[in-house]
């Protein structure tokens, strides 16, 4: 049952896990560890395919899961690529690439093709970390041959539905120069069964609803990449086309007050995007790079909704792009007598924009409202410089200096703005090797987010009556972040980590109610217009850590837990009281129990991941969401080199979506009725089996 008391038992299983992981590494420290490899520089780990061998990695990903103390970050989808890489590097460069996700492109190097794995700290080896705190370099060998695979997957979901996907994957790597390419597939339908229930502010219930729908879904994706020499200098080229569509149709059988609710909705997605990295070694030890992309992404959406009381649809198109041109330019070390410093500096320029067309019909007129024709478009640059510092071979320090520089334009029913921001960025990052196996890593920075070309449009929900317009006059959030990280590795796999963080943020974007004439309208109408409201704070906290299981009586097992504590606070801009920011969790944890069996050639893993309890604030409405934690087992067999069969099973649960419908501001008006959704995911089990060659 969805409830907010399991947290209190989470959090005495955290501290209770917390002490055994702490525990475990002092007694575990006593034992000569197994470093991976000698390394000249203590800020390099290098982990070799031996170390490896007894888990069977079928792929770099593989590979990556298990270096102890390393936690995967694939990188965001902001736009540009300036501060949105992930935390993984192959052959030491980042690939030009946005849809072709991190973990995508990690899954199709074959474990057989790695030659080692670095893990960076403080930037040694003149490594780029945007604000990393540790990086894991991908180092493949030059000439691996001819390979690829073939996964074939199958979803039964506890509904009897059955969802296949399949992969191809080849590449060719041979005289410094490699192929690769890709295609997946996947489709599958899904049954939704909601239970709806309206209450009045007496506790009257005023309306029972049995949604009774069905989603259809299928995707598509094609890559290739090509990596060669070119002008005295290597080349890397890739190209991408992903699709997208689902179709969903629905019916809302009304027990009370009775009658039916028709939905339907059809969704088609088009994405292709091509990225060029060039670089090559420049006199007097300096290395020089290029980077260009573009990506084009077409949506089409149209919905439509029958109710006994009213109907509406919405025709929606959106026409997207992303141009990014970017050099960057690092020069040889330069020794002094305080350390050996290296620098580097870019500049990226990135036109991003989006043309946005929706229909709205109100009972079979149009409805037109401000931001239903939008094009908004803008143009940044961002150049950076950054200095590591080897201060002492156990003390490094980063200072990185960026320089943003944007023009944002909006033109449409809303109205027409421009607007240019500069922001400078600074960052500094201190890594202080403590003790063989023991970092801790300091940082201060200023970041600003990217805003959401979607403030600019109008919605419209017609269920509640609330419109919204667009506003083509806001700033984006600008944070100021301190954090401290402290690593500690021990025996073979294990490790613990502890991070703070806390942000201080300002100009955060928030929605309120303003009251205009909607284009071929006569009278006033009140709209949510997003507006930058004020500022905000945001304490961050997160315990992780993986504990061998060999000196427990459970050889080849290994625990894995984390627990993530975070709180914000900001006044609201409605009610002027203070609340949390919107769409936080204040906890939130997982944990882990996995153990590899070499002489079976068997793995198998089982994962537990707290429930989400999230609220949302805007003008009229108060939403709160709750789910209950789900729960995963997976089994793997690789009975050689080629063949991996994996199985397993996904325990879903119930969620429940709260609404609070007001009839003015929330702080002026009162309750209308407070709506409860109740939803059941299905459970599965899926099965996969891969073939490489």
């Amino acid at each position: 049952m969805v409830g907010l008391d399991r947290y209190g038992r989470v959090i005495s299983g955290v501290v209770i896990a917390a002490s055994i992981f702490a525990a475990a590494s002092e007694v575990q420290a006593q034992t000569p560890a197994s470093p991976p490899a000698a390394a000249a520089d203590p800020n390099i780990t290098p982990y070799l395919p031996a170390f490896f061998a007894e888990f069977r990695p079928v792929t770099a990903l593989d590979m990556i899961g298990r270096i102890p103390g390393f936690q995967f970050d694939g990188g965001t989808t902001a736009r540009g690529f300036a501060g949105t890489a992930g935390n993984v590097l192959i052959d030491g460069e980042r690939p030009p690439t946005r849809s072709d996700a991190l973990s995508t492109v990690l899954s199709r190097i074959p474990a057989s093709q790695v030659l080692r794995i670095d893990v960076v700290r403080a930037g040694a080896g003149g490594i780029d970390m945007q604000g990393k705190s540790v990086v894991a370099n991908v180092i493949r060998k030059p000439d691996a041959g001819i390979s690829g695979a073939v996964t074939s997957g199958l979803t039964l979901t506890d509904q009897g539905v059955f969802q296949p996907s399949i992969t191809l994957q080849a590449q060719r790597q041979r005289d410094g120069r490699s192929v690769d390419g890709s295609f997946r597939y996947s489709s599958g339908s899904q049954e939704i069964k909601n239970v709806r229930q309206r209450y009045l502010p007496d506790g009257r219930v005023s309306l029972i609803a049995i949604d009774d729908g069905g989603f259809e879904y299928a995707n598509g994706e094609a890559t290739g990449v090509y990596e060669g020499p070119l002008a005295g200098g290597r080349v890397r080229a890739n190209a991408l086309i992903n699709y997208s569509g689902s179709l969903y149709q629905g019916a809302d059988i009304l027990l009370r007050p009775g009658g039916q609710e028709f939905s339907d909705s059809d969704s088609v997605r088009w994405r292709g995007e091509a990225g060029l990295r060039w670089s090559r070694s420049l006199p007097a030890g300096m290395n020089l790079e290029l980077v260009g992309f573009q990506s084009i992404t077409d949506n089409d959406n149209d919905s439509l909704y029958d109710t006994p009381f009213f109907s509406s649809r919405t025709l929606s198109n959106q026409l997207s792009g992303e141009s990014i041109v970017s050099g960057a330019l690092k020069f040889a070390p330069l020794t002094t007598g305080l350390g050996e410093i290296d620098l580097e500096a870019g500049s990226e320029v990135a036109l991003n924009w989006v043309d946005t067309e929706t229909a709205y019909t109100f009972d079979g007129s149009p409805l037109l409202l401000p931001g239903d024709d939008t094009r908004v478009e803008e143009l940044r640059n961002e150049s950076f410089v950054t200095a590591v510092w080897a201060a002492r071979p156990n003390l490094s320090v980063e200072a990185n200096l960026r320089y943003e520089l944007s023009r944002i334009t909006a033109a449409g029913s809303a109205g027409d703005a421009e607007t240019t921001l500069d922001y400078l960025k600074p960052r500094l990052t201190a890594t202080w090797a403590i003790a063989p196996r023991n970092t801790l890593t300091f940082k201060a920075e200023k970041s600003v987010e990217q805003l959401s070309f979607g403030a600019f449009t109008a919605s419209a929900a017609f269920s509640t009556g609330i419109f919204g317009r667009g506003n083509p006059d806001i700033r984006p959030a600008q944070i100021w972040l301190t954090s401290a990280r402290y690593e500690r590795l021990f025996g073979r796999q294990g490790s613990f980590i502890a991070e703070y963080a806390y942000e201080s943020l300002d100009d955060v974007l928030g929605v309120v109610v303003v009251h205009e004439i909607p284009p071929g309208g006569t009278t006033p109408r009140p709209f949510n217009v997003t507006r930058n409201v004020g500022g905000a704070t945001r304490h961050r906290g997160t315990l992780s850590g993986r504990l061998p299981l060999d000196d427990w009586g459970l050889e080849g097992g290994l625990l894995t837990g984390q627990v993530s504590y975070r709180r914000s606070s900001t006044i609201d801009p409605v009610t002027l009281v203070d609340r949390r920011l919107s769409g936080e969790q204040d906890l939130s944890w997982s944990l882990g129990l996995s153990r590899n069996l070499p002489a079976q050639r068997i793995s198998w893993n089982l994962s537990l991941n707290s429930g989400q309890d999230s609220r949302n604030y805007a003008p009229s409405t108060l939403s709160r969401f709750r789910s209950d934690p789900t729960g995963q087992f997976s089994l793997t067999y690789r009975p050689d080199p080629k063949w991996s069969i994996t199985g397993g099973v996904f325990v879903s649960s119930e969620s429940e979506n709260e609404f609070t419908l007001f009839d003015a501001p929330r702080g002026q008006g009162a309750p209308v009725y407070t709506e409860v959704n109740q939803s059941f995911s299905p459970s599965q089990v899926y099965a996969s089996v891969r073939r490489s060659f």
